[in-house]
């Protein structure tokens, strides 16, 4: 599982996340409350018996025990809750992830007890190691085992190290290279998108008559656009809708100067 960030995939163990931190925050609370019922009666009781204003000379030791208690305990709620909130915002396991790591199971004889690998199961709780934000177009692409299994995409043998684990069902592929080909697909999708209703508008002729179809022509490749920038990307949708408005400014542009060489 250490030789590929796809096959390192662990439990979050989020409902026992959530009780533990339960837990501690009923333990910092009954200390808090316990830590008021003291101020009251140093509130209550002659300055020569109780003094709130000092820490080095507090008449009740039992104030200092529940204070030093709660420094503690609150330090380690507040550490556990900052590390449970990252393990709650970080993205599950993909479906590809997890059916790489069952279908490693089963293809070596099922390496490690059944009991113990029982945690593959737990599909909404499962979240990678190493989490790489990836396209949905590399998505897509990783559930082709036809694609990744090209040769100009695998590890060659000399490249494997300790770490891989050499296998006929296995196949280890070079991240960087597929990058590559998304990134040079992306590039050849965006040059398409610029070319193609730059021509398309001008075999249109320009006039009253024709404006219905530049504009089903500027339509139809704002919907292609807005389409393709969503699965080649990770944009947010508001990244999406700005990029959208950007390119139909463009092509509005197009558009006139069609209608200026007519």
């Amino acid at each position: 599982m250490a030789s590929d960030d796809d096959f390192f995939v662990l439990r979050r163990f989020g409902k026992l996340g959530a009780r533990v931190a339960l837990l501690m925050q009923d333990r910092v609370a009954y200390l808090e409350e316990q830590l008021q019922e003291e101020d009251l009666l140093c509130s209550q009781a002659q300055k020569d018996e109780a003094d709130s204003g000092t820490f080095r000379c507090d008449a009740r030791p039992r104030r200092q025990e529940v204070l030093e208690e709660i420094s503690w305990r609150l330090e380690r709620y507040q550490r556990f809750i900052l590390d449970h909130s990252q393990l709650k915002s970080r993205r599950d396991a993909t479906s590809f992830q997890i059916r790489n790591i069952r279908e490693w199971f089963k293809n070596n004889n099922n390496p490690i007890r059944e009991e113990e690998a029982e945690f593959i199961e737990k599909a909404g709780d499962l979240i990678p190691v190493v989490p790489k934000e990836k396209t949905p177009l590399r998505r897509f692409i990783d559930k082709f085992d036809c694609i990744r299994s090209i040769s100009c995409f695998q590890l060659e043998q000399r490249e494997l190290n300790e770490s891989h684990y050499d296998s006929e069902t296995t196949i280890y592929n070079k991240d960087d290279r597929i990058d590559k080909f998304v990134t040079c697909t992306t590039i050849i999708i965006g040059l398409a998108m610029l070319i193609g209703p730059l021509w398309l508008l001008q075999h249109v002729s320009f006039g009253p008559p024709n404006l219905r179809a530049r504009l089903v022509i500027i339509t139809a490749f704002l919907i292609a656009f807005t389409i393709l920038l969503s699965i080649v990307t990770v944009a947010k949708p508001f990244e999406v809708l700005a990029a959208t408005a950007a390119y139909g400014a463009v092509l509005m542009v197009f558009m006139q100067l069609g209608g200026g060489v007519n």
